[in-house]
């Protein structure tokens, strides 16, 4: 019979590994990896739900809708703004802007 013996911890710990230990990077790649799905009952808990019976003419329309809000709150925003923050609220409601030219077209069309 042979005697147990024991051997003593290394103590060459790496610094690096153990400060990526407990780090936020490490714990979202350990949820990414290892957490299971996301059921699909916390998916149903929806606070905006689409009508299904809504057409798609409706759906332009308050599309348009919210995309004129949209660009009323950029450009209200710019109004005490200075400088870059001011160009990027006025960048953001050109861009609403294009989006909505592009809607009101697809209902000119129809």
């Amino acid at each position: 019979m042979t005697p147990i013996t024991k051997t003593a911890p290394d103590d060459d710990i790496d610094i690096e590994m153990e400060a990526l230990k407990d780090s936020a990077a490490s714990q979202r790649a350990l949820d990414y990896y290892l957490k299971p799905a996301v059921s699909q009952h916390c998916l149903e808990k929806k606070i905006f739900v689409v009508r299904s019976d809504l057409s798609h003419e409706e759906a332009l329309v308050n599309a348009c809708d919210y995309l004129r809000c949209a660009i009323a709150v950029a450009l209200g925003g710019a109004e005490n703004q200075q400088g870059a923050q001011r160009d990027l609220f006025i960048g953001v409601a050109h861009f609403v802007e294009n989006a909505k030219m592009l809607l009101d077209k697809a209902l000119d069309a129809r």
